[in-house]
């Protein structure tokens, strides 16, 4: 069998979850400005960088030569899964999890309806192609 190329595939986030981010925290803070609430601007203002963040950021990469899989979250650490010596990264339904050698699966944070549908595509192709035999 040939060697798996070096190839890192992106995903980034659906961008209708980051225009419902942003036109929510658009109406919350003009109701924040019109009827003065502290709080409605505060939740406007985090709802329209989260927003922002969710159209420029990327939300996972899977390297495939490594079979890695590395969450980016919009706010905080990177986290990284990784596909090595008696554990794999499966595919079960909408879902991308974490197969351990013990039989325990850990479900990893990555959602297919938070992703761009061609790039969850992609990856769920890449782990199919690179799933260790059982």
């Amino acid at each position: 069998m040939p060697p798996t190329p070096r190839t890192t595939l992106s995903v980034r986030y659906n961008p209708v979850i980051a225009w419902v981010a942003l036109a929510l925290g658009a109406l919350n803070f003009v109701l924040g400005a019109l009827v003065p609430s502290l709080v409605n601007m505060v939740l406007g203002i985090m709802f329209i960088v989260l927003g922002a963040l969710y159209l420029s950021r990327e939300y996972f990469t899977y390297t495939t030569h490594t079979r890695t899989l590395e969450v980016i979250a919009p706010i905080g650490a990177r986290r990284a899964f990784r596909g090595e010596d008696e554990s794999s990264l499966v595919v079960e339904g909408n879902r991308i999890v974490l197969m351990r050698a013990d039989g325990r699966r850990k479900k990893l944070p990555v959602m297919r309806w938070m992703s761009r549908p061609e790039q969850w595509d992609a990856v769920i192709a890449a782990i199919g192609e690179t799933r260790k035999p059982a």
